[in-house]
């Protein structure tokens, strides 16, 4: 018989091959799971693209999340690398052609070079209302929150690189903005000034409007801050009167508002006042606790405040007096004790108690006691540390108590006739000791002998 062909034994033999191939893929395919199998889990954090057609506005974007949670399933190795950027998450409107209320399905989409299967978004769907684009001009108004320091003016006219912006959004947001707002805060501006200042949508009540968009959303304004030349800043001095009651201290200003004034009028006046000026005495007699009091301040004739009638808001810090005071020879109270089993011997019948607090709240002697819980003692010598109490209770708030010795030694012992418990030996436990009597000497009297048998050879 001839021999075969090359492509004859190749024909015969491609089913085994296709096998082996075939198996040899499936081997590594289960050696590749085995070693980095595929997991699902959950990606939070993902941003949301809403794609809304032109000629519409998404009137409800500040109540739409702006993040979902993705559920995806990739292999184990591919999960230490995503991160929320690599999905781009989609909430699509098409086909819309008035504005409306829409159910919109979010979708999700892995970005190469990542890969893996998105098994679900949370939430999965979402409800836009769509309104129609609309655009209009409006006015740029300034508006000064807080005025500059005492003594300094700007100008009654204030101005910016532009006077009106263009609001675009929903036709119903926008016809509802009145103006756009710059506000300023020149509390503390001393000088002329520049800076940029973000624009704010308000409606006629003066509210923020949402949802729209100003352009351009912020303007450049200059504004000339001057010293005025009639208006003088001097600092104000609170003044008191009397004192508190005994047992109270004044202990200063917690606060006073405002600290600085503006003065016109007289300048001889104004120089001679040195650039203080003094409250009216604010009267501490029969003050106990802090309070807080509005007064005016005292000026020289021919001064006056700019603006006038304002008042002085003080608040004035009045404390009790803390004294430290020491009690000696107070009684020291056994609690706990079975007397009819045990006795206390060494127990000292006096300490020293220092009680610290306001003047007012301290007790009297009679009202401290030392108290000594033994409840949890068994027989012997023993360290204990004594409570100290008013009026057979705990501290009050506000005083602080110590005992001096800060530990007291004692020894408990059970009363005559209660006899101290001792280790007993069990019979059982006890092993058999063989007794050898020794054999008497011949000299030895016969009374002499131990008593009992004697030992038979």
């Amino acid at each position: 018989m001839a021999d075969s062909s090359p492509l004859q034994v190749i024909t015969r033999n491609l089913g085994w091959v296709l096998i082996s191939l075939f198996l040899a893929l499936v081997v590594w395919v289960a050696a590749t799971m085995a070693n980095n199998p595929v997991e699902e889990r959950e990606l939070k954090g993902v941003d949301i693209v809403y794609a809304i057609p032109d000629g519409f506005v998404l009137v409800n974007q500040q109540a739409l999340p702006q993040t979902v949670s993705v559920f995806i399933r990739t292999q184990q190795s591919e999960w230490g690398l995503l991160v929320p950027d690599d999905v781009t998450v989609t909430a699509a409107l098409e086909d819309v052609r008035a504005p409306g209320e829409y159910r919109v399905e979010l979708e999700a989409a892995i970005n190469s070079p990542r890969y893996g299967t998105v098994a679900a978004v949370r939430p999965s769907t979402l409800t836009l209302e769509v309104g129609a684009m609309a655009e209009a001009r409006t006015p740029i108004e300034i508006v000064v929150r807080r005025e500059p320091p005492l003594g300094y003016s700007y100008p009654s006219e204030l101005v910016c690189d532009q006077t009106e912006v263009i609001v675009r959004g929903s036709a119903d947001r926008v016809s509802s903005v009145r103006a756009a707002e710059v506000r300023m805060d020149l509390s503390d501006k001393r000088n002329p000034f520049t800076e940029t200042f973000d624009l704010i949508p308000v409606n006629a009540s003066g509210r923020t409007v949402t949802s729209v968009e100003l352009s351009p959303a912020s303007v450049v304004c200059s504004i000339d801050i001057q010293a005025r030349e009639d208006v003088t800043p001097i600092e104000v001095l609170p003044a008191t009167t009397g004192s508190p009651p005994d047992g109270y201290v004044f202990e200063g200003y917690d606060a006073f508002s405002p600290r600085s004034v503006g003065v016109t009028g007289d300048r001889d006046a104004i120089t001679r006042m040195n650039r203080v000026v003094r409250t009216a005495p604010i009267d501490l007699r029969g003050r106990t606790e802090t309070f807080t009091v509005e007064v005016p301040v005292l000026l020289p004739d021919g001064v006056r405040l700019a603006p006038e009638d304002q008042l002085i808001s003080v608040t004035v810090r009045i404390s009790p007096q803390i004294n430290t005071r020491q009690y000696e020879d107070v009684p020291v109270v056994v609690t706990g004790l079975d007397e009819t089993r045990f006795r206390v011997q060494g127990l000292a019948s006096i300490v020293t108690v220092f009680i610290t607090g306001p003047q007012d709240r301290l007790p009297s002697a009679g009202q401290v006691t030392v108290e000594v819980d033994l409840a949890n003692l068994s027989v012997g010598n023993h360290q204990v540390r004594p409570q100290p109490l008013i009026d057979g209770g705990p501290a009050l708030a506000g005083l602080t108590l110590s005992v001096q010795p800060e530990e007291l030694s004692l020894t408990l012992a059970p009363i005559d006739g209660q006899p101290t418990p001792t280790p007993t030996l069990l019979a059982a436990n006890m092993e058999s000791i063989e007794v050898i009597s020794p054999t008497p000497s011949m000299s030895a009297p016969a009374t002499e002998m131990p008593a009992g048998p004697t030992a038979t050879p």
